[in-house]
């Protein structure tokens, strides 16, 4: 087993990354850094992952919102964090941090319905659109392109399998929980870790259920733009239920209470 350990922080956009990022922060002060390249459409291999690390020998933790897997090896062991969001969630919060937050805004600079129908236009990104699987579905270590022809299905079992091997892995809806996952596992090895719970960047409810947010949501922006959402996400949707039903069971593993009240709506 390699001696230096790690943690390297998967900061996927509005998926509680800027919470994550400030626990790192105030755990190891200046042995943190973030590490992304200066275009925000660049992604960062395993391998260009692994030489940053070696470079900066001093490091115990690093966050990068371009990093995709697998993850870094070699003479290191990094112990990955990951977050996973309920995707749906997702459009209503990178909405208001595009359209407000980022641009300072007392309100959004437009409606939902017209961030949806600008972001899922061609050539926009993923951004909104299966981008937890596109992000996690990576498996060459020294290329971040997909492979090409690869079948959708196997982008997901892709995905799946990256998550399956994590010794641990968090949900926004359920961040505490997370956090338990996580103290679990590091505890030892990272001693510095100071496990507050933080809110930043969080637009979400937390008091109302998956299906009170659901509703609210499609009645915003109508049944016909709802179930192309829907559409759009269909692979992060059966990701997410895949991961919903994974940290249920590592958490009766754990012995960690279980709140399965933030489960997503699963029908039209």
């Amino acid at each position: 087993m390699a001696g230096r350990q790690l943690l390297l922080h998967y900061h996927l956009f509005k998926n509680a990354g800027s919470s994550v990022d400030r626990l790192l922060r105030e755990s190891f002060g200046d042995r943190w850094v973030n590490f992304d390249k200066p275009s925000p459409g660049q992604k960062i291999s395993a391998a260009e992952m692994e030489q940053f690390i070696l470079q900066n020998p001093d490091l115990r933790a690093v966050s990068s919102h371009q990093i995709v897997p697998p993850a870094p090896s070699g003479e290191i062991q990094v112990t990955p964090i990951v977050f996973l969001r309920d995707p749906i969630d997702r459009v209503k919060s990178a909405y208001l941090f595009e359209w407000q937050k980022q641009l300072h805004l007392p309100e959004p600079k437009g409606t939902l319905s017209e961030y949806i129908r600008e972001k899922l236009l061609p050539g926009k990104g993923t951004v909104i659109a299966n981008f937890q699987t596109s992000r996690l579905s990576n498996q060459r270590y020294n290329e971040t392109r997909p492979i090409p022809g690869v079948h959708d299905l196997d982008r997901l079992r892709a995905a799946m399998a990256f998550l399956q091997g994590l010794p641990f892995f968090g949900l926004v809806e359920r961040f505490d929980e997370s956090l338990e996952h996580m103290a679990n596992h590091t505890r030892v090895t990272f001693p510095e870790l100071k496990y507050s719970v933080y809110r930043e960047n969080s637009s979400r409810d937390a008091d109302t259920s998956a299906n009170e947010r659901y509703t609210a949501f499609r009645k915003e922006i109508g049944e016909e733009l709802f179930n192309e959402v829907v559409y759009r996400n269909h692979l992060d949707l059966q990701l997410y239920s895949y991961a919903l039903g994974l940290f249920d069971a590592r958490s009766d593993q754990l012995g960690i209470a279980v709140d399965r009240t933030s489960r997503a709506v699963r029908s039209a």
